[in-house]
């Protein structure tokens, strides 16, 4: 008896060793970055970036409030209705995937970036790496009736001056440029929620497996106690 105790605990011990390897490793993260705040009319870009070791493919949507923002690019299909996909296999084994999907606010408020993933899979494709979520807030300011009327006074005012008009172009340049470089990659203290999915799966068939062979060393057990 004391002898088939020590196996079946060493068997266990094993099985519990190897557990971590199996699952826990093949885990993906994601995170939301960039477009924090902005004003009616400005273009917002987003940048998602999945991480994961051997990280081969994504699937994710990315849903928002579209009488706040409207899709302008970014992501694998045209945006509608409020949501995004964000689908794109790995060209290498950097272990990152990202997207920098931009919109144009168009109304006042908050609005609420929620990132839901549907599907990961590694390098070679046969293992699933979890399904990440992560979201965001951004804070529009402004009015939709002030951008229109700012929009119709610059369309019936004509340049003075060459030399003014090139000045108002390059300072418009300048903020684009701006509000893009505040939006770029994301950076390790960024305000994200990051979740890492669990494969289930594997979990089940370990828990069959170990089962299996506690039946089994109970039955060999049993037979050599009765010879």
């Amino acid at each position: 008896m004391k002898r088939r105790i020590q196996i079946i605990t060493a068997v266990l011990l094993l099985l519990t060793m190897l557990v971590p390897a199996s699952v826990f490793g093949a885990d993906s993260s994601v995170s939301i970055t960039g477009g924090k705040s902005a004003k009616v009319g400005d273009t917002v870009t987003v940048t998602v970036t999945y991480r994961g070791d051997a990280l081969g493919y994504v699937n994710g949507q990315l849903t928002y409030d579209n009488s706040k923002m409207e899709y302008l690019s970014g992501g694998s299909s045209q945006g509608d209705a409020g949501l995004v996909e964000l689908k794109e296999y790995a060209s290498d084994a950097s272990g990152k995937l990202s997207f920098q999907v931009k919109f144009r606010a168009v109304d006042s408020g908050s609005v609420a970036l929620n990132l839901e993933t549907l599907e990961t899979q590694n390098l070679d494709g046969d293992q699933s790496m979890g399904t990440p979520a992560a979201s965001r807030t951004l804070r529009i300011t402004g009015s939709q009736s002030a951008a229109t009327d700012s929009s119709q006074e610059d369309a019936t005012t004509e340049p003075e001056t060459d030399a003014s008009t090139e000045s108002t172009e390059a300072t418009e340049t300048g903020e684009t440029q701006t509000t893009e470089s505040e939006s770029g990659e994301p950076s390790d203290t960024a305000d994200s929620g990051e979740e890492s999915g669990v494969n289930f799966v594997v979990v089940g068939v370990i828990a069959a497996v170990i089962l299996i062979l506690i039946a089994i060393i109970a039955i060999a057990l049993r037979r050599k106690g009765k010879k």
